[in-house]
């Protein structure tokens, strides 16, 4: 008698991918708020549609957004050269600084060899302008306080009224003088 055919599940039939990032193969997999999961390429909190290693002993996730990040930018904040996405901090650091927030990153960095420039994935796609909370006119992206025109003027954000490094990025009202820092935009419900 012939053995019976083998069944197949097609929901266990997920196919594997690779991603220049990670040395394993990756699964496509739906992450649920309360796992507390981060995502190894933005390091910032996971959940809906992701990708994770498929070897049970490697803790490797990254959102499908991050997945599909392209691999070379052209970026209006660094027109002389395009910034490249690297896996891990530039020059085998083990971290670097983002200019366009001043905070350290440990995983994906979009990075000019040439410039020493580097921006976290998350900062190189933030909107040309926002609506604020706390103001009333859409504020621009700008990438330097040095562009506000302040003759000298040290920029400190609206919001904290911390100072705000020259070649940090800002969120800025120029009808109004009004600015906030990266870390304190707080976008307007729509």
């Amino acid at each position: 008698m012939a053995a019976p055919p083998l069944l197949r599940r097609k929901s266990s039939l997920r196919p594997c991918v690779r991603h220049f990032s990670h040395s394993h193969p990756l699964r496509p997999v739906d992450v649920k708020e309360e796992e507390e999961i981060i995502c190894s390429g933005c390091e910032l909190d996971l959940s809906g549609a992701a990708y994770n290693c498929t070897k049970s002993i490697c803790d490797f996730f990254l959102h499908k957004s991050c997945f599909e990040l392209p691999r070379e930018l052209e970026h209006t904040s660094h027109p002389r050269h395009p910034l490249l996405l690297l896996s891990s901090p530039p020059c085998d650091d083990s971290i670097f600084t983002c200019n366009a927030c001043g905070d350290y990153g440990t995983s994906f960095a979009y990075h000019c060899a040439t410039c020493r420039f580097n921006l976290h994935v998350g900062c190189a796609f933030l909107p040309k302008t926002m609506k604020h909370a706390g103001h009333n006119h859409p504020l621009a992206l700008m990438y330097s306080t040095n562009l506000l025109d302040k003759e000298g003027a040290v920029f400190a954000c609206d919001v904290c009224r911390e100072e705000v490094s020259q070649t940090s990025w800002v969120y800025y009202c120029p009808d109004c003088d009004y600015g906030t820092d990266l870390h304190c935009i707080t976008p307007a419900e729509c």
